[in-house]
């Protein structure tokens, strides 16, 4: 399990939105390049990042909710813990789902 970047840890250096998933996009690939067969949980708070999860890297540009990484589990955008909380308020059924 890969968890993404706090940028409230470390202020010496001031990163862009879109540097936030650069450290987890490099473990990831390293990793992969290590052990293709390993299944990795990767965090990302950008969906524009999953682009570059792909080994060819090429332009893919799919909605991160219909991408093979997404839906196989290894990848989730951190906002959609907050989505997952409140619905299953409204339908515990999503918890037993998740499970």
């Amino acid at each position: 399990m890969i968890l993404g970047h706090d940028p409230t840890t470390n202020t010496s250096t001031e990163l862009t939105d879109e540097m936030l998933d650069a450290q987890s996009i490099f473990i990831y690939k390293a990793i992969q390049k290590c052990n293709p067969k390993l299944q990795i949980m990767t965090e990302m708070r950008f969906a524009s990042g999953i682009d570059f999860l792909y080994k060819n890297s090429g332009n893919v540009s799919v909605e991160y909710q219909y991408s093979t990484l997404f839906a196989a589990g290894e990848v989730y955008i951190s906002a959609i813990i907050d989505t997952l909380t409140a619905q299953a308020f409204y339908n515990p059924n999503i918890v037993t789902i998740l499970q």
